[in-house]
C-alpha cells in the first residue's frame, strides 16, 4: 500500500485532542494518530486486540480459562451469591 501525502487543517479542539493522543504515548506521532481516527471513523473499528498486542485467539483461550475456572469454583461452592449494594 503507498501512502499519500495530503495536508490538512484541523480545528484548534481536534488538533489539541491529537496532540494529547500523541503526547499520552497511545500513538507515535500525530500522523499515526489522525490515521487511526479516519480509519475508525470510515473504515469500521480497528481491532482492540492489534492495540494490546494480542490476538483473538489468545483473547479466547483466556476467556475459556478464566470461565472454566469460574466453573469450578461455582460447583465447589466457593462463590458467594452477587448482592446489590
Amino acid at each position: 500500500m503507498n501512502a499519500k501525502n495530503h495536508p490538512v487543517t484541523l480545528s484548534e479542539p481536534a488538533c489539541a485532542l491529537v496532540e494529547a493522543v500523541v503526547a499520552s504515548g497511545r500513538y507515535p506521532d500525530f500522523s499515526a494518530a489522525v490515521q487511526d481516527a479516519v480509519w475508525c471513523q470510515f473504515m469500521g473499528e480497528r481491532a482492540v486486540f492489534d492495540e494490546y498486542a494480542v490476538t483473538p485467539a489468545e483473547v479466547e483461550r483466556a476467556a475459556r480459562h478464566d470461565l472454566a475456572a469460574i466453573r469450578k469454583d461455582r460447583k465447589a461452592g466457593k462463590l458467594k451469591a452477587w448482592q446489590p449494594l
